[in-house]
C-alpha cells in the first residue's frame, strides 16, 4: 500500500495517522464488505446508473472523532486529487458526473453533531470546481495570481497549495472559485443534510458537490464504510507513480498493484487487475 512506506511515517509524525488512513482498501482483505457492496439493494442501484459491469476501485473507512473539524465542500470526477495523473480514465465517452460513485455506508448513526454528510443536490452538472482541482497542481503560479492581494491570504494560500491536506486545498479551490465563477454559485442548490440511522446506505456521483460538518459531540463517533465504484471500462490508475500531499510536501510514491473487485456482472473489457474469489 502507498502508506506503508513514505506516506506513513510523515502522516504519524504529525498526528494525521488515522482509520481513514489505515482503512484504504481493506474490503480486498474483508470479504463481508465485498459481499455488502454486492446486495442488490446496493449493486443494483449502481448498476442502474454505470451499466452492467460495474467494480469497485478504492475503498475506504471514514471514522469522524468528537472535536474533528468539519470536511469542506469538495466535487471530483476522475480522483486526480493532489497527484500529476487521473486515478479513473474512461475509454468511452462517459458524462461526468457518472465517472464515479460513492456507496455510503453508515457504520454508526449519522447526525449533525457528530459530523454526518451535507449534499448539494443536482451540484454534478457544473463541473467547474472540479476542472479547477485538476487545473492548479500544473498552474500554482498562475493560479495564485488570480487571488486576492492579501499578504495573509496569499501566505496562506501559498502554504495550502504546496503543503496543505487534500481537503484544505479543496477549501482553498473552492474559495477561490467563488470569485471567479460567482459568489451566487452554490445560491442555486440547497444543502440537504443527510442524517442516517446505522446500515443504511446513500449512494452519490463523486461530482455531486459534498461537505460535512464538524463533529461537536462529547462522545459518538460517526464510522462509515464507503465503495467508490465505476464501469469496467474505465481504466484504474493506469500511470506507475503519483504524488500525495503531505505536511512535508509533495511524496512520489509508486502506485501499489492493488486489485478492484467485481460487484455487478461480469468483467468483458480486461483492463484492470479483478481480485479473483
Amino acid at each position: 500500500m502507498l502508506f506503508r512506506r513514505k506516506n506513513s511515517p510523515s502522516r504519524k509524525k504529525h498526528g494525521r495517522w488515522a482509520v481513514g488512513q489505515a482503512g484504504l482498501y481493506q474490503a480486498l482483505r474483508l470479504k463481508p464488505f465485498r459481499d455488502l457492496m454486492r446486495t442488490p439493494k446496493i449493486s443494483h442501484r449502481l448498476a442502474s446508473l454505470l451499466g452492467n459491469e460495474v467494480l469497485c476501485w478504492r475503498s475506504q473507512f471514514f471514522h469522524k472523532v468528537p472535536g474533528e473539524d468539519n470536511t469542506p465542500r469538495h466535487q471530483n470526477t476522475t480522483f486526480r486529487e493532489a497527484g500529476k495523473f487521473a486515478k479513473l480514465h474512461p475509454t468511452k465517452a462517459t458524462d461526468p458526473a457518472v465517472i464515479q460513485l460513492n456507496a455510503w455506508v453508515a457504520l454508526s448513526d449519522s447526525t449533525p453533531e457528530n459530523g454526518c454528510l451535507r449534499i448539494l443536490p443536482g451540484s454534478f452538472i457544473d463541473a467547474r470546481i472540479d476542472h479547477l482541482y485538476n487545473f492548479t497542481p500544473n498552474n500554482k503560479i498562475f493560479y495564485l495570481a488570480l487571488l486576492p492581494a492579501s499578504p495573509s491570504y496569499l501566505y496562506n494560500a501559498v502554504k495550502i497549495a504546496f503543503y496543505g491536506r487534500l481537503f484544505n486545498k479543496s477549501a482553498l479551490v473552492l474559495l477561490s472559485s467563488l470569485k471567479l465563477i460567482g459568489e451566487d454559485f452554490l445560491d442555486q442548490f440547497k444543502v440537504v443534510d443527510l442524517e442516517m440511522k446505522a446500515g443504511e446506505c446513500s449512494i452519490f456521483s463523486s461530482l455531486n458537490l459534498h461537505a460535512s460538518y464538524s463533529n461537536t459531540s462529547d462522545d459518538s463517533g460517526r464510522f462509515s464504510f464507503v465503495g467508490r465504484c465505476t464501469a469496467n471500462h474505465v481504466k484504474v490508475a493506469p500511470y506507475g507513480k503519483d504524488l500525495y500531499s503531505t505536511y512535508e510536501g509533495l511524496i512520489e510514491y509508486d502506485i501499489p498493484d492493488v486489485s478492484t473487485f467485481q460487484v455487478y456482472g461480469n468483467d468483458t473489457y480486461g483492463y484492470n487487475k479483478i481480485l479473483k474469489e
